[in-house]
């Protein structure tokens, strides 16, 4: 991978498929969509660019499980909100 990032310069971008933010290339990682500890492989069509964050995140979650997952953690933290503006 590290060849994709010297071809393509420093100037690329690339849109992480998790949280559709753009990120130079250089702050690029390799996600495997299927993760390898749950019979992934490093085959090109198991790969995907995305940024730390997501990537650190999803961890050996498969994408619609960190879907899931995310949409659970942006719902509790949208609740606390409501709550501290609420006074409670």
């Amino acid at each position: 991978m590290k060849r994709w990032k010297k071809l393509y310069g420093l100037q690329a971008t690339f849109i992480c498929p998790y949280c559709l933010n753009e990120f130079p290339l250089k702050k690029a990682t390799v996600d495997h969509i299927i993760p390898k500890s749950r019979g992934g492989s490093s085959e090109s069509y198991n790969l995907v660019w995305s940024c730390k964050r997501c990537n650190n995140e999803k961890g050996a979650l498969t994408p619609e499980e960190y879907k899931t997952w995310k949409a659970t953690i942006d719902n509790e933290v949208w609740q606390h909100l409501e709550r501290i503006r609420n006074g409670g």
